[in-house]
């Protein structure tokens, strides 16, 4: 019987290690060493095709795989990728939840996020990544004013107005806990500034 114990807890570890190798968890980096081939076209949302040089297989990030969120990505300049063409390069990659688009409104996606791309040789960074929050507006009006200050009788800085009940935005905690921060920039249009927690449901 203690034999048959020993095996079983034996064979637990391995099935916690395997389940630990191949899972992700929220926050997770990792670094791939790829070799960029060109931009992908054809598909609806476009992307970057790449050789994974640890497997030599076809790698494809789409452009949803990219964010744009404030000093979150770094490195080699997307709209000048294809100067590294035929060229090693390192990718960094960070597993979180963060906003997709492939119509009209962004919605809540959980996928590796592409947070750098650098020259073969370049050192991790050692910066600390704030992942935001992911909210929908509630507001009874159907958009939301941002406030300069966290104070209702602050200026209004901008407001953010949903194409549908379902889009979602990105938040930040901010010190009061009464309060999202908003770093709004999107097609143009740019602003920051706070968010009473009352017009916020937070999805992930």
């Amino acid at each position: 019987m203690k034999k048959l114990s020993v095996i079983l807890s034996i064979f637990s570890l391995i099935l916690l290690s395997s389940k630990n190798l191949y899972s992700q968890s929220i926050g997770q980096v990792k670094r791939m060493s790829v070799n960029f081939v060109r931009l992908d076209n054809e598909s609806q949302i476009g992307g970057y095709i790449f050789t994974d040089l640890s497997n030599n297989r076809e790698l494809n990030l789409t452009s949803n795989q990219t964010v744009s969120l404030p000093g979150f990505y770094e490195g080699i300049s997307l709209e000048s990728i294809e100067d590294y063409a035929n060229k090693n390069l390192v990718i960094d990659m960070i597993y979180m939840h963060h906003l997709c688009n492939e119509g009209s409104y962004n919605y809540s996606c959980l996928d590796w996020v592409i947070t750098g791309i650098h020259p073969e040789g370049t050192p991790k960074s050692t910066k600390k990544i704030i992942l935001p929050k992911i909210g929908k507006i509630i507001d009874p009006d159907g958009y939301v004013n941002v406030r300069s200050q966290m104070n209702v009788k602050s200026s209004i800085v901008g407001k953010l107005e949903p194409m549908t009940t379902e889009e979602c935005f990105y938040f930040y905690r901010s010190p009061d806990i009464n309060w999202f921060k908003v770093d709004f920039d999107y097609d143009g249009v740019s602003f920051k500034g706070y968010i009473h927690a009352s017009r916020v449901k937070i999805v992930h």
